[in-house]
């Protein structure tokens, strides 16, 4: 009896959770694994400072895809970056003034700790990956477990973010986009480990190398305890 009636509770929690307005959290099964990671669906327009956002409309295969996701991370791993708001938008755009265009995702810092935006319409597991990257990043760097003289010792003699061409560069970074900053180079270095796996770099020592760096620093600074001998990010590395 008391199986029962923990199911029924259970069920009357998940379906609490349809017609739920923005700032209202949507319960569902992963979202129960993680302590520290909220998720909303927005439903009106919104802006982000930079950034815009339409209503996401049904956003129920991202918050699936959002949850397979999370579910290759190690066990304990993403409660172990603080607040994370996720939030699934439509029609994302950055201003005119500021990126421009249209965005699949991005990660900007809270005073409670991060968000992450993703467009129902464009976002997919490798855009999850690539913003997961960014709150890796913004963690690590805080702390000091990363650095930038260290990594510019991976990027080519005399390279500076935001200026050359990838035809010049295709062994030391990911695609052109990594050669925007350094946050870029880090996001889709691990993101790229994340969708591809092992050999990835085989062939790009660099690369190898920026990866082998911000993996490091995450098994530096986070509890790993609970993990595998090699975190799915790693077995890129061989």
């Amino acid at each position: 009896m008391k199986r029962w009636i923990a199911v029924v509770l259970l069920l009357l929690l998940v379906l609490s959770g349809c017609g739920k307005e923005i700032g209202e959290t949507v319960p569902n099964e992963w979202e129960m694994m993680y302590s520290c990671i909220s998720l909303e669906v927005l439903t009106e327009k919104r802006d982000f400072g930079g950034f815009s956002a339409g209503p996401a409309g049904d956003a129920g295969s991202l918050r699936q895809l959002v949850g397979a996701v999370l579910a290759q991370y190690p066990q304990g791993f993403p409660d172990q970056w603080g607040r994370v708001e996720i939030l699934l938008v439509g029609d994302l755009t950055g201003s005119a003034d500021f990126a421009g265009g249209s965005y699949a995702g991005f990660t900007q810092r809270t005073e409670e700790g991060w968000r992450m935006v993703l467009d129902a319409g464009r976002c997919d597991a490798g855009t999850i990956h690539h913003e997961i990257a960014h709150i890796l990043d913004g963690i690590l760097t805080e702390a000091g477990a990363l650095t930038e003289d260290e990594w510019m010792d991976f990027c080519p003699s005399g390279f500076a973010y935001g200026g050359g061409d990838f035809d010049d560069y295709p062994d030391f970074f990911a695609d052109a986009y990594a050669m925007t900053d350094l946050g870029e180079d880090r996001a889709r270095t691990f993101e790229e480990a994340m969708l591809q796996g092992s050999g990835v770099y085989a062939d790009r020592p660099a690369l190898w190398l920026k990866l082998e760096c911000f993996s490091r620093a995450i098994r530096a600074h986070f509890d790993t305890a609970l993990w595998p001998d090699k975190a799915p990010w790693e077995l890129a590395l061989g």
